[in-house]
């Protein structure tokens, strides 16, 4: 389990709830509490020069974070008035166990 302490933030959690009559996705929002989020800034060489490949990480508590989610992959995340994406998310298990430490999902 991360340390409450450090769960410092809140978001809305959008994960995907069905299909209307138009093929669009309609999303369900539910607001997460106690996660963290942290950016991970990164730049790329191209062929044309640099570009940038800024992402976040949502760290998300089994134990503090509420409500208990297991996130899924292509669900939105709302935070600081953007919508970001999940791309991957990767179950942190405790050492000598298989029981879930936290999930950490990368936003783009």
């Amino acid at each position: 389990m991360i340390p409450a302490r450090l769960l410092i933030h809140n978001c809305i959690y959008c994960p995907p709830e069905e299909i209307d009559r138009d093929g669009n996705v309609v999303f369900n929002e539910i607001e997460l509490t106690g996660v963290r989020i942290v950016p991970a800034l990164a730049t790329t060489k191209a062929t044309e020069g640099e570009s940038k490949a800024d992402r976040l990480t949502i760290y998300i508590d089994p134990e503090f974070s509420t409500p208990a989610i297991i996130p899924q992959e292509l669900a939105q995340i709302k935070w600081n008035g953007k919508a970001y994406t999940i791309r991957e998310v990767t179950p942190c298990y405790t050492q000598g166990s298989d029981a879930i430490h936290h999930y950490e999902a990368a936003l783009v």
